[in-house]
């Protein structure tokens, strides 16, 4: 079994626009997943979901609205959600905060302790973090300048490979900033221009050569912060084309494509900041019922997937 986790950072479940107009209603769109074409999610379950659907059930997809405030008053934070994530340890209630964006010195030690790639590596399977990281990264992550997501401080927990601008060019890792590698060519990089549909073709073939593979998309959130619905709209349209290729590439008796989120926020662009709604789990593919009805939290996601791949096992 082969499980990719997608987690797209700042991505809830909005509001069911679906019978509004943007030219005739008195009441405005607030959803842009409304406003996006979204032909890949639109595929998995018929309609955009929202937070009024509950768990929908889809060909060969189920969603299922995961808890991401985790009995902690406030606005849930990508340091506290990610640790969760990444760990099955309910941060925000260890810290007794929400926390972030980056982790402090408590998350770090829950990560260096409990990061599933470090757990899944001391059970015998291969794991790999798909993020390729430009030169400078490197340089700044050698006297300990580099700025470490929760993400990234799980994998380095486990001491796995962290991909660079070779392994982009090759097609063995996908930009976390612009998946078309846009960015690094317009930065001199020698890596080809490539659609968003590729960049997840190449992340489903690395999958397949490991036990569990994750990346992280943070442009979701990024976009979200800021007031440019164009921008938004790019970013939806860019992971949901990305998605199309995953798929296209998946062995759905083996392989399981995981998608999530850490907090509310690109789904209500009405509000530049984060949100308490629930975020999707989306499971694609091989034994999704089975981890759907493990995941309420964000905290079930670590321990289903450990579980579901030892169980694979047997």
């Amino acid at each position: 079994m082969h499980i990719l986790f997608v987690f797209c950072d700042g991505m809830g479940l909005g509001a069911d626009d679906a019978l509004i107009s943007s030219a005739d209603s008195a009441r405005e769109i607030t959803n842009p997943f409304f406003v996006a074409p979204m032909p890949t999610l639109r595929a998995w379950f018929g309609k955009i979901p929202t937070r009024a659907d509950g768990a929908l059930v889809g060909k060969d997809s189920l969603l299922v609205p995961t808890d991401a405030n985790l009995g902690v008053a406030g606005l849930p934070q990508s340091g506290t959600g990610q640790t969760t994530i990444f760990t099955g340890v309910n941060a925000p209630a260890a810290i007794g905060e929400h926390y972030g964006p980056y982790p402090n010195e408590a998350l770090r030690e829950i990560l260096k302790r409990d990061s599933i790639f470090l757990r899944l590596e001391n059970l015998g399977f291969h794991t790999a973090f798909a993020n390729a990281y430009p030169p400078f990264f490197f340089e700044r992550l050698k006297i300990g300048k580099a700025r470490r997501t929760a993400t990234l401080q799980a994998a380095l927990a486990a001491k796995i490979k962290i991909r660079d601008i070779d392994d982009l060019a090759r097609g063995e890792a996908v930009s976390g900033l612009s998946m078309d590698n846009r960015y690094w060519i317009e930065n001199g990089a020698p890596v080809p221009l490539i659609t968003p549909f590729i960049a997840g073709q190449n992340m489903m073939r690395l999958a397949q050569q490991f036990d569990f593979t994750a990346f992280e998309y943070a442009p979701t959130d990024m976009v979200g912060h800021k007031d440019k619905r164009a921008d938004v709209l790019a970013v939806l349209n860019e992971i949901d084309e990305c998605w199309g290729g995953i798929v296209s590439q998946m062995d759905l008796d083996n392989d399981l494509l995981i998608i999530t989120s850490d907090h509310g926020n690109v789904e209500d662009w009405s509000v530049k900041g984060h949100t308490r709604n629930p975020v999707p789990t989306i499971l694609v593919g091989a034994r999704r019922a089975e981890a759907a009805e493990k995941i309420r939290a964000l905290n079930d996601l670590a321990p289903t997937i450990v579980e579901l791949l030892r169980g694979s096992r047997r």
